[in-house]
């Protein structure tokens, strides 16, 4: 039964496990969009992990405890874990979970120590952008410093035009720091990936915004590889041939009542 506190949590996770060996998750919704598109879209950019070993099951018992708290079901049959076959590829993954549960910002707090860790670049992608204090302060002061901070966004969002509106305003703050944006232009960017130094990376479900931050129940894979973190960069690299910059300048060009309009929007960040 629905509580007027918990109505507004979300289940922003996405698992998959098969036969208890390979895991699946990372920014892939079970949705028909995912193939077609969805409003202005008609293609859509995501980013996936396959996770095999100890990841696969800590990624089935995240689900046998969210199952358990739905269903009461408990999920406990030894034929759901398999012993698994030991492999000669082994890399570190660690599965880090947020919600409101918890006490603590897991997620939040693992993208501030990446971001403020960073030496020589940053690499973020996400579908929108309204960052709390926090992130938005750790990106600021890494792209003052010197490094490299690009960020990728999709123009508009699906379903939130006040987001859209909203994230104008964050786009500008960051250009002023010295950040670059990017907004992808082919399909709709959905991946939510960080990638530091080409020596970590984190795939996951937790969009750059407040929501996901505080609110939802997410959950990223963050993979201590410099070859995985290379080979996200590189998806990166080639998303940028597809992108535009955001441009500060023409931002300040636009009619004042359409600034004033972002502006307002952004009042409202912490509930988009």
């Amino acid at each position: 039964m629905l509580k007027l506190h918990t109505i507004n949590y979300r289940n922003h996770r996405k698992i998959a496990v098969i036969d208890g060996k390979v895991g699946y998750t990372g920014g892939m919704n079970m949705g028909e969009e995912h193939l077609k598109g969805a409003g202005i879209y008609d293609a859509w950019r995501d980013t996936h992990l396959r996770l095999t070993g100890d990841t696969a099951t800590v990624l089935q018992a995240i689900f046998v405890t969210s199952w358990y708290n739905t269903t009461g079901e408990k999920l406990v049959d030894p034929r759901y874990f398999p012993q698994r076959e030991q492999t000669e590829t082994r890399v570190p993954v660690q599965i880090v979970l947020s919600g409101p549960d918890s006490q603590w910002y897991a997620i939040q707090q693992l993208y501030f120590q990446m971001i403020t860790t960073a030496q020589r670049h940053v690499y973020i992608q996400s579908p929108f952008f309204i960052p709390d204090q926090a992130i938005s302060q750790a990106l600021t002061v890494a792209a003052m410093s010197g490094v490299d901070v690009k960020l990728m966004f999709a123009p508009r969002d699906t379903a939130s035009v006040l987001a859209n509106w909203a994230a104008n305003t964050y786009f500008v703050d960051m250009a002023r720091a010295g950040a670059k944006v990017y907004l992808y232009q082919p399909a709709y960017l959905h991946a939510k990936t960080v990638s530091i130094d080409s020596a970590v990376c984190s795939i996951g479900t937790a969009n750059m915004d407040i929501r996901s931050f505080h609110i939802n129940y997410e959950m990223n894979a963050v993979i201590y590889d410099a070859a995985k973190a290379q080979e996200l960069e590189a998806a990166f690299e080639r998303d940028l041939q597809g992108c535009v910059e955001f441009s500060l300048a023409e931002y300040r060009r636009r009619p004042a009542w359409r600034r004033f309009r972002d502006s307002l929007a952004r009042l409202m960040s912490p509930l988009l």
